[in-house]
């Protein structure tokens, strides 16, 4: 299958300064990219999916509609991606490097860039032209400047008070009639006035949540859902039931926004493209006061404060262990917590130690070394499949390749016994226009050799696509199948064995451990793709 790739972001600069400029825009590169493949005979009759980013910085690749694609890649259903200029894939020059000459040529896939006039087919085996590369720096460097002057520009609002933000915090939405600014959002306004109260009486963040879920509120996830005002707050979890908890009222409490204040500039990005950034000190934050109405004075959010100074936060593990960011609870699905301090590290389930009662998620405590251990079984026997699958992998390349060798043969015959038919067609006319073979005897004649000339096009056709033949098996399969060679006589679990092989482990009641593999089904596929007959 083709995906053609399209994406757009004013922060790049990819409308020019007034925003006029259409020829980045979607329709022209939709339009470009269908018209190439309309003139390209190999690409016409392939299956085709659109992605979009329309708004989205190409200064790293965590954009939505990228991520989507990228997920068809692995799967195997994507083979070949299209795209207007190298450009519209990413402006980080190391980024789009490493996927043109590592990420794709290991999977198998193609890339190709119209206005580049780049083919990653042309390029097996080879290293990227000099064009590409000062293409790939250029976009580079014109993305930062882009970034460095968004940046300025943001700053002179922030001084203003203008907020630059996609989205206005919880309990608040955008003014309409004025731009960056922010009005009150009655209902989400009315569970923030509900924290603070709950927090100025007493009430410690855990206490809090536990009321806001016996009282049904919303948590802002859930309210922005249902009423279309997607706010900063995303959350991975698919269970059936998000409810508050510490975290999330901690969140609320310490917001100075609800004062009435702007607050702006409370990150700074580290390195232009990249998500790694640090927390701006409180000092060094744009705080404008008075920019909007405020849904608590100052003095009722000083007093909440206390709550936050004495709550005793759960400090999670930071040292790194093989399963670090892999273990969810088997109902709310969030990342448990890791607690490497205790005589045997332990997991558990915040949610549910802090809801009792409210929540389906379990309350035990869950042994690091039994889960481990249970993974790392689990994991023996997916490498042991990922190895026998690997020795058939080889054997069906083999059989490929013998039977490519066999059609190229077949074609090359093929080729000069379609040269001989065209060249006798060519005789035969030559003595049909000479006078010595009739009219009558020419039409019989050429009837015979179109019938066989047609014959044998159709067997060169045929050899063609048996010459070309592919695996069943997708590209990311076989480089998984490849890489389980290195670990299959491991005798522990490591980091890198998670890394490759792992998506992630639930831990439901009881103890039941449930383990997601990487490209589970694609394998499963692959499996029966290679042994039906």
């Amino acid at each position: 299958m083709i995906a053609t790739y399209q994406r757009i972001s004013r922060a790049d600069g990819d409308l020019g300064k007034d925003g006029k400029d259409k020829s980045n825009s979607i329709e022209n590169q939709k339009e470009l990219i269908q018209r190439y493949i309309s003139h390209k005979e190999s690409l016409q009759n392939l299956p085709v999916m659109d992605f979009v980013d329309d708004g989205y910085t190409g200064s790293n690749f965590d954009r939505p509609g990228f991520q989507k694609m990228m997920d068809g890649v692995r799967s195997g259903e994507i083979d070949t991606i299209i795209v207007k200029d190298l450009s519209r894939f990413g402006r980080d020059y190391i980024g789009v490097g490493e996927y043109m000459e590592q990420i794709f040529p290991l999977l198998g896939v193609r890339l190709i860039s119209v206005n580049d006039n780049y083919d990653s087919n042309n390029y097996n085996g080879a290293t990227l032209g000099m064009d590409l590369v000062v293409s790939n720096l250029v976009n580079t460097m014109y993305c930062r400047d882009a970034g460095k002057k968004l940046r300025t520009a943001n700053r002179v609002k922030w001084r203003k008070g203008i907020s630059t933000a996609s989205s206005a915090p919880f309990g608040y939405q955008f003014d309409p009639n004025k731009k960056g600014s922010y009005i009150i959002d009655p209902p989400a306004a009315k569970i923030v006035r509900r924290i603070f109260d709950l927090a100025i009486l007493g009430l410690r963040t855990r206490e809090i949540a536990m009321t806001l879920n016996d009282e049904n509120a919303p948590v802002p996830s859930v309210y922005n859902r249902e009423h279309k005002a997607y706010g900063k707050e995303t959350t991975y979890t698919i269970a059936p039931v998000i409810l508050w908890d510490s975290t999330r009222v901690w969140k609320i409490l310490t917001a100075y926004v609800y004062t009435g204040a702007m607050v702006l500039g409370k990150s700074q990005r580290l390195i232009s493209g990249k998500s790694i950034s640090r927390t701006v000190p409180k000092g060094q934050q744009y705080i404008t006061e008075g920019t909007h109405e405020a849904i608590v004075s100052r003095e009722e959010f000083e007093k909440a404060q206390l709550v936050i100074n004495n709550r005793n936060k759960v400090v999670m593990g930071s040292v790194d262990f093989p399963l670090k960011g892999k273990v969810r609870c088997g109902n709310c699905r969030r990342a448990m917590g890791y607690d490497y301090k205790q005589a045997s590290p332990i997991f558990w389930c915040r949610e549910g130690q802090e809801l009792i009662g409210q929540t389906k998620c379990s309350s035990e405590i869950f042994q690091a070394n039994d889960i481990e251990n249970a993974v790392f079984q689990a994991l023996k026997k997916e490498l042991s499949l990922l190895g026998s699958l690997y020795g058939d992998i080889k054997k069906e390349e083999q059989s490929l390749k013998e039977a490519s060798r066999k059609a190229s043969r077949r074609k090359t015959s093929m080729e000069q016994e379609l040269k001989n038919l065209k060249g006798e067609k060519m005789r035969m006319y030559e003595e049909y226009a000479a006078g010595t073979l009739s009219l009558d005897n020419y039409k019989n004649k050429k009837q015979e050799y179109d019938r066989k000339i047609a014959e044998v096009q159709d067997k060169i056709e045929q050899s063609k696509a048996e010459e070309a033949a592919q695996s069943v098996v997708p590209g990311t399969v076989r480089a998984a199948a490849e890489q389980a060679e290195n670990f299959l006589h491991g005798t522990r679990l490591t980091a890198s064995m998670v890394s490759a092989f792992i998506e992630n482990v639930y831990v439901h009641e009881g103890g039941r451990i449930v383990v997601q593999f990487k490209y589970e089904q694609s394998i499963q596929d692959a499996v029966r793709a290679l042994h039906t007959d």
